[in-house]
C-alpha cells in the first residue's frame, strides 16, 4: 500500500502552456482589460501587493445557453470546497456509472439514459463522458485569469486541468482549456509511467459582442485524443475464487491491445437582436469522431471467439462526421421565452472493411429537422421548460420540465434511430447486418421537496418504458459471443428515490440518496441494474482562523446490491448484457479532507478503506477489479493578474 505523495512533475507541454500564459500577459498588458478601480484621495498608484484588486468577483464566466435563453446571467469562479475531493468521473456523477476499475477507462451509465440525438449516430459511446463532462465556458475578465488544477493520485493516477482567459477589450474575450488524464496500469504495472490511459483534451474559445450588444458571437474548437491500453479483464480458471481478481500477480488477457477515440468539433453561434422580443440566430457545428482497436491477435489467440478479417495485425477503424446548421428566431415576451428553428445535418460514416455501396443502410446523406424551445419563469413560483424536435422520417423528441420550490417533474418521449454500430459493422473479429426498427423511449419523473433550515428532503419516482430497445448481448453458444439485438417486447422500470441532507451539532452534515429499482417488464433481460443503490456522506464543515480557513472533512460511502453488471468487449468498445457473472455487493468507503486558504484549494483522500481492513475488493465490471486502497492528493489555484 503506497502512501507516499510524490513531487509534482509537470509534462513539457504543461510548461509550454505556462510560457504562453506569461507571453500573452506581457503582450496584452497595455490594452484589452478594463481599467482598474480609481485610486483613492488622488493617489496615482495602486499598491496591489498589499490589496488584491482582482479576484473571483472580477472574473466571471457564462455558458452559451445563458445567452441563448436570454438569461444573461454570469457565474462567479468556483472556489467552493464542498466535495472538492470527488475528482474521478465515477464520483463526480454520484457513482451512477460503471467503468473498468481505473480512471479514464470505458464508462457507461448504470441506469437507462435518454437519447440526446434522434438522428444518425456512430454508436461508439464508451468515452462520451470524458468528452461531454465539461461544457465550454466563456469568460468576462477584468484581468488575465488562469487556473491550475492538478490531481496527484496514488499509483500513478494523475489529472491536470489548465484554464486561461483574458479580455482583449471589454467586448472581446479569448481563452483556452487544456486537460490531461495520465493513469498508470493498476494490473501488472511494470514501473512508473507504465500507462493504462493517456488522454489529452484542449479547447480554444472566444466570445464577442457589439457596442450595443445587438450582435453576439461565440466560437470554439475542441479536440480530444483518448487512448486506453486494453487488457481484457483478469484471466481466471473455471474454479476461480473471487479473491483471485485482486492478487498481486493477477494476469490480464491482453498485453498489446489499444483502443482510441479521436474527436474534433468546430462550433459557431451568433445572433442579431432587434430587441428582447425578437432575435435571429445561426448555429453551425462540425463534429468528427474516429475509433480504432489495435492488437496483435497471435499473442492471445484464445481471447478472440471469432475471426472475420484474417490478418497478422488487428487494425479496426471507423470514422463518423456530421455537419449541422441551425437557423431560427427567438425572443422574450414578458416571462415567456420562445424559439423556433430549422436545421440541416449532413452525415458520413466510413467503415474500414465494408463496401458501403453494398450495404442496406445509407452511409452518407442529409437530415432535415424542425423544432422549438420555450421557457416560462414566474419568479420564485415555478419555471416551465420545454422543447420539441421532429426529423422528417417519423423520428421526434418531446421534453418538458417543471421546476418549483416544492415539486420537480419532467417528461421525455422520443422515437430515435439505432446507431450505425448497432445496425452494421465489420471488423477483425466481428460482423453483422441488422435492419432494426426505430427505438421508442418514454420517461416520467417527479419529486416533492422540503427545504428547511436544517433538513432537506426529496422523495420521488422515475418511470421509464422502452419499446424496440437495441442493446448488445452475450450468448456464448453463438458463433460470435457479443452481438446487437433488438428486443421483441417491452421494458418498464420504476425507480422510487429519496434524497436527504441533515445538519446537526452546528457543523455536522449527513447527506445521501437511496434508489430502489423494480423491473415491471424486462423482455430478453435487456435491462441489468442493481435493485438497491445508495450514497451517503457524513462530514464536518467549518470556517476557521478568522475566516481564513474553509474546511470540510468526512467519509463518503457507496453501496449497491449484487447484480449482473454489464460486461465489456474492448474490440468494439461496447458494454453488453450477460447472465454468467454476478457482481457481489460491496461497500466503497473513502475518507477525505478538503480545505481552502485564500485562492488555493487542497484535498487529501484515502480510497477504499473497507478493503484495507477486510481485503475484500469490488468489481465495477465483470473480470475488471476496482481501485485498491490508495492515497490521493490534489490542489487548485487561481491567478487573476
Amino acid at each position: 500500500m503506497q502512501l507516499t505523495v510524490k513531487p509534482l512533475s509537470l509534462p513539457v507541454f504543461h510548461r509550454f502552456l505556462f510560457f504562453l500564459l506569461g507571453i500573452s500577459s506581457i503582450s496584452f498588458s497595455s490594452f484589452g482589460q478594463d481599467e482598474p478601480p480609481a485610486p483613492r484621495r488622488g493617489s496615482k498608484i495602486i499598491d496591489d501587493t498589499t490589496k488584491q484588486v482582482y479576484g473571483p468577483k472580477t472574473s466571471k464566466y457564462f455558458y452559451e445557453e445563458d445567452i441563448f435563453f436570454n438569461r444573461y446571467q454570469k457565474h462567479f469562479i468556483d472556489t467552493a470546497i464542498r466535495d472538492f475531493h470527488r475528482f474521478t468521473y465515477i464520483q463526480r456523477f454520484q457513482n451512477k456509472h460503471q467503468d473498468l476499475g481505473n480512471i479514464g477507462t470505458a464508462i457507461r451509465s448504470i441506469f437507462v439514459e435518454m437519447p440526446a440525438q434522434i438522428g444518425r449516430t456512430a454508436g461508439f459511446n464508451s468515452y462520451n463522458l470524458y468528452w461531454d463532462a465539461n461544457p465550454v465556458k466563456y469568460f468576462d475578465t477584468k484581468s488575465p485569469y488562469s487556473n491550475l488544477n492538478v490531481i496527484l493520485g496514488g499509483k500513478g493516477r494523475s489529472l491536470t486541468n489548465v484554464v486561461y482567459s483574458r479580455n482583449i477589450n471589454p467586448r472581446w474575450n479569448i481563452g483556452f482549456d487544456y486537460r490531461a488524464i495520465l493513469v498508470d496500469k493498476q494490473i501488472q504495472r511494470a514501473n512508473k509511467g507504465d500507462r493504462h490511459v493517456k488522454s489529452n483534451y484542449y479547447d480554444i474559445f472566444t466570445s464577442y459582442h457589439s457596442k450595443d450588444s445587438s450582435y453576439r458571437l461565440f466560437a470554439n474548437f475542441r479536440r480530444m485524443y483518448h487512448r486506453v491500453d486494453e487488457y481484457g479483464g483478469i484471466r481466471v480458471g473455471a474454479d476461480y475464487n473471487f479473491d483471485d481478481f485482486f492478487l498481486v500477480n493477477a494476469l490480464p488477457w491482453l498485453t498489446e491491445a489499444e483502443s482510441n477515440d479521436l474527436r474534433r468539433t468546430y462550433h459557431l453561434f451568433h445572433q442579431y437582436s432587434l430587441g428582447s422580443g425578437l432575435q435571429f440566430y445561426h448555429t453551425s457545428d462540425y463534429d468528427g469522431q474516429q475509433n480504432r482497436f489495435i492488437d496483435n491477435p497471435a499473442s492471445v489467440p484464445a481471447y478472440y471467439d471469432f475471426v472475420e478479417v484474417d490478418s497478422a495485425e488487428t487494425f479496426d477503424q471507423t470514422k463518423f462526421k456530421t455537419f449541422r446548421n441551425e437557423a431560427g428566431i427567438k425572443g422574450s415576451l414578458l416571462k415567456l421565452f420562445y424559439n423556433g428553428y430549422i436545421a440541416v445535418r449532413q452525415f458520413d460514416i466510413d467503415y474500414k472493411y465494408f463496401d458501403e455501396d453494398n450495404l442496406f443502410l445509407k452511409t452518407k446523406g442529409g437530415e432535415l429537422f424542425i423544432g422549438g424551445r420555450m421557457e416560462l419563469a414566474l419568479d420564485s413560483v415555478f419555471t416551465l421548460q420545454g422543447n420539441a424536435e421532429y426529423l422528417f422520417d417519423e423520428k421526434y423528441k418531446i421534453e418538458a420540465k417543471l421546476l418549483s420550490r416544492w415539486l420537480d417533474a419532467s417528461l421525455h418521449r422520443s422515437v430515435s434511430m439505432p446507431s450505425f454500430l448497432q445496425r452494421a459493422y465489420k471488423g477483425s473479429h466481428d460482423i453483422w447486418y441488422r435492419p432494426f426498427n426505430n427505438i421508442e423511449v418514454n420517461q416520467l419523473k417527479g419529486a416533492v421537496k422540503y427545504n428547511g433550515k436544517k433538513i432537506f428532503l426529496s422523495a420521488g419516482v422515475n418511470l421509464t418504458s422502452l419499446h424496440n430497445y437495441v442493446y448488445f448481448n452475450q450468448d456464448t453458444t453463438a458463433l460470435q459471443d457479443v452481438l446487437p439485438v433488438q428486443s421483441s417486447g417491452n421494458q418498464t422500470v420504476v425507480m422510487p428515490e429519496v434524497k436527504f441532507s441533515l445538519s446537526f451539532l452546528k457543523h455536522f452534515y449527513l447527506r445521501g440518496d437511496v434508489t430502489y429499482s423494480k423491473l415491471l417488464d424486462n423482455a430478453g433481460d435487456a435491462i441489468q441494474q442493481p435493485e438497491w443503490f445508495a450514497n451517503a456522506q457524513l462530514c464536518y464543515e467549518n470556517i476557521l482562523i478568522n475566516g481564513n480557513l474553509d474546511m470540510q472533512m468526512g467519509v463518503d460511502t457507496h453501496w449497491k446490491s449484487s447484480y449482473y453488471a454489464n460486461g465489456y468487449d474492448p474490440v468494439i468498445q461496447q458494454f453488453y448484457t450477460q447472465q454468467y457473472f454476478k457482481n457481489p455487493s460491496m461497500p466503497i468507503v473513502d475518507v477525505f479532507f478538503n480545505m481552502k486558504m485564500k485562492r488555493g484549494r487542497i484535498f487529501l483522500k484515502y480510497n477504499n478503506l473497507f478493503y484495507a481492513f477486510t481485503k475484500e475488493g469490488y468489481l465495477p465490471t465483470p473480470y475488471y477489479p476496482g481501485q485498491k486502497p490508495v492515497f490521493d492528493f490534489g490542489f487548485d489555484w487561481s491567478f487573476y493578474d
